[in-house]
């Protein structure tokens, strides 16, 4: 339904611009999904936290090109501010997961959702996340 609906451009805008990036912020919402963990995965991710970071930090530029491309300083304003505060929940969310990282020595998500011993010491990671 989405994708046959009228597209409504702004006159001014990067026309090319402002169709590629929300397809390429919507591509990146779905590599997510190809690092989760299940029990048919036929391949191994060593350093999924790592890859998980830097699609993470990936999403800056995402939002900050949205509002680039419309060629509106209003739009580009609401971006750059969107976009520092992205940059500030990733400090605080790398801090946080890094904590059982660094408890079990293994940056993969496999061998940290089998590490259960880690997750009593998570309730006060998450209150620290609740915090800030």
């Amino acid at each position: 339904k989405l994708f046959l609906k009228e597209t409504i451009k702004p006159q001014h805008s990067n026309s090319i611009m402002f169709t590629i990036v929300p397809v390429l912020g919507f591509s990146l919402a779905l590599m997510f999904w190809g690092m989760t963990s299940s029990s048919n995965i036929s391949y191994y991710l060593l350093f999924s936290l790592l890859l998980f970071f830097c699609m993470t930090s990936l999403n800056v530029y995402v939002v900050l090109l949205s509002g680039w491309t419309s060629n509106s300083m209003y739009a580009f304003l609401g971006a750059l501010r969107a976009s520092a505060q992205t940059i500030s929940y990733e400090i605080s969310m790398i801090v946080i997961l890094l904590f059982p990282a660094f408890l079990q020595w293994t940056l993969s998500w496999n061998n940290m959702f089998n590490g259960y011993g880690v997750m009593v010491l998570m309730v006060p990671v998450g209150v620290a996340w609740t915090i800030s």
